[in-house]
């Protein structure tokens, strides 16, 4: 009896050592608290202008989230005001680094405020963090890189006593502190002004491109950012190990504007945004426009070369338009009253969504592209009639959606739409290309889906437009002569009429209209009654129409390298 009572007891014993095993290692695995950083300031601070880009290159993000809440244009005061700073403090972090100054000088209206105002503002910086328990971390401001005319190798900054009061908070405070400002003016120094260009970005002034003193390029951002984490481990040591010893990108992707609805970026509308961008640039100028609905016309001049428009999600960043040719705007506004002209070569879109909301009664351009080597990624581009004029020059459009009813892709370029979406709304035609005798291709579809619903468009005053014919759309037909549209392996919707393309109520066309179709499939593929001047490609004649050999060019372009 005592023998099997033991052995009971050591059995109990061993389940619940056993447990406790398994407790300990379920305790093990379980993910560690992430220690949440949050940066608070001004443009010098943001990922787009200053070193917080290249501050969250030294993270351990499996072990740090950074989160980064600085906005351009605010001093210590109006960020306040704002309730920027009520928002950062909800976020509950765990550290925040704290920098002011720059829009606290002279010269900024409704932002630049006295010496005891920023004092009062930063102290309670401090005094707000420390009560939700977080640890703040002032920093001084990154130097204007302004050389002394006296001393040319030397700065003089006009923040110094800006960070002097800060210095002085951080110790009657018993605070952390980074000073960028001794450490920034110690690197400039030693690098010099033509190196300092390097990381400098170009703005406009008077015209002029010119080197832009205060803001970073994005290898300028890691570079300033080392400094702040060497300062980090310095004065935060309990930091040590979130923190790289070299960053994960030394070359980040950087934004060179960045856009909200309410105007509060970068610049305060999209326009200003591309008109900061230098004048014929080589290097990308990318944007990032934040979900909102952005109203009126945006003009990529011919001099605005390599402009980038990168949305968060092509369904809530809307780019939207309401005017046509028979109701345009006041004023002077582009040929055909479009509401996206994209006349600089080398643009490129994605998750943007461009719509013209006038209605089915006029030409409507929600987009026209009149560069050369233009990139669209899963893009909206919506409207009723002329919805997309393509003209002039090479573009690429893939994951993209183009609505509309008449003529809704239309124009003289030479582009493919790799798997997208062609959507017919109320019938219609879809194309209406006007490719030059002389170039081989027009538009290519290749694995594209054309569908299409059969609702008309609801006038304000409640009357349907266009609902004399059946809904039915045709292909395309030919606004000029030689027009030439090719698709490739794509779902055809029953919505597709089975003759597939139009005359243009012109026989002669037929003789020169290039309009073809490979493997074809879906209800509305319909190639034995296709009509009888167009073509069935061969797969041997299919395999010949690659991306390459339509887009190629004499320089070689190949859009798909240039994805992300």
């Amino acid at each position: 009896m005592k023998t099997t009572s033991g052995v009971k007891l050591l059995a109990g014993f061993t389940a619940s050592l056993l447990v406790g095993i398994s407790s300990l290692r379920a305790a093990d695995a379980a993910p560690a608290h992430k220690i949440k950083i949050v940066l608070v300031g001004d443009s010098t601070v943001q990922d787009s202008s200053g070193w917080g880009l290249g501050f969250k290159q030294f993270l351990d993000t499996n072990k740090a989230e950074l989160i980064n809440t600085a906005r351009g244009g605010r001093s210590s005061m109006s960020f306040m005001r704002e309730g920027r700073w009520t928002n950062a403090l909800a976020l509950k972090g765990d550290y925040y680094l704290i920098q002011f100054g720059h829009n606290n000088e002279p010269g900024h209206p409704g932002r630049a405020t006295d010496m005891p105002t920023f004092i009062a503002n930063m102290t309670q910086y401090v005094d707000d963090a420390l009560a939700i328990g977080a640890k703040p971390v002032l920093v001084t401001p990154l130097t204007r890189r302004q050389w002394d005319r006296e001393n040319p190798g030397k700065i003089k900054s006009s923040l110094a006593p800006y960070a002097d009061e800060v210095r002085k908070i951080a110790a009657a405070k018993n605070v952390a502190l980074v000073d960028l400002q001794a450490r920034s003016i110690e690197l400039c120094e030693n690098l010099g002004r033509e190196k300092c260009y390097e990381f400098s970005p170009v703005k406009i002034v008077d015209g002029t491109n010119t080197f832009d003193g205060t803001h970073l390029k994005p290898n300028g951002s890691v570079m300033f950012a080392r400094l702040v984490v060497d300062e980090l481990r310095k004065s935060s040591p309990e930091l040590a190990s979130v923190l790289r010893e070299e960053p994960m990108d030394a070359n980040p992707c950087f934004y060179g504007a960045v856009i909200y609805e309410d105007g509060s970026g970068t610049q305060t509308n999209l326009q200003d945004a591309i008109n900061a961008a230098p004048d014929n640039d080589t290097n990308t100028f990318s944007i990032l426009i934040n979900p909102g609905t952005y109203q009126g016309q945006i003009v990529v001049p011919k001099t605005k070369k390599h402009i980038k428009f990168v949305g968060e999600d092509a369904d809530k960043t809307i780019l939207t338009y309401p005017f046509n040719v028979n109701e345009p705007p006041p004023g002077e506004t582009y040929p055909f009253n479009p509401g996206v002209v994209i006349a600089g070569d080398d643009f490129s879109a994605e998750n943007i969504t461009m719509q013209n909301t006038s209605g089915d009664h006029g030409q409507a351009l929600a987009l026209r592209v009149d560069g050369d080597r233009e990139t669209f990624n899963n893009c909206r581009i919506l409207g009723w009639q002329d919805t997309l004029m393509v003209n002039n020059g090479r573009d690429y459009f893939t994951n993209c959606c183009i609505a509309g009813r008449v003529d809704f892709i239309y124009g003289s370029a030479t582009v493919v739409f790799d798997r997208c979406e062609i959507h017919s709304r109320n019938g219609g035609h879809v194309t209406a290309a006007s490719t030059p005798k002389d170039k081989p291709f027009g538009f290519v579809f290749v694995n594209c889906n054309f569908t299409g619903d059969p609702q008309p468009w609801i006038s304000p005053e409640g009357i349907p437009a266009n609902t004399n014919s059946p809904p039915k759309a045709d292909l395309g037909r030919p606004w000029r002569p030689y027009a030439s549209v090719t698709c490739l392996n794509c779902e055809m919707g029953d919505h597709i009429k089975p003759e597939g393309w139009n005359n243009w109520r012109n026989p002669t066309n037929e003789l020169t209209a290039r309009y073809a179709e490979y493997n074809s499939t879906g209800p509305g593929a319909n190639p034995d009654k296709r009509v009888k001047w167009t073509r069935q490609l061969t797969k041997a004649e299919a395999e010949n129409v690659t991306i390459e050999s339509v887009l190629g060019g004499s320089d070689g372009w190949n859009p798909v390298t240039q994805l992300p």
